[in-house]
């Protein structure tokens, strides 16, 4: 899954995603390389989440 599809899932379809990339991170062997690019991935899931909690901050910071 690259970043760019992290856009395309809505905020249940995210938050199930980065659960299991999680799961997975702590399965993962601490220096493998599987895990650091997982981790790089899971980075770029958090980016998203970031975005999307600004955007509705910024949303509801003008509705009142």
């Amino acid at each position: 899954m690259t970043s760019t599809s992290f856009t395309e899932l809505d905020d249940s379809a995210l938050f199930s995603r980065r659960a299991e990339m999680r799961a997975e991170l702590e399965r993962l062997p601490t220096a493998s390389l599987d895990r650091e690019v997982l981790a790089a991935l899971y980075d770029r899931s958090t980016e998203e989440v970031d975005a999307r909690a600004a955007e509705a901050w910024a949303r509801a910071g003008t509705s009142q």
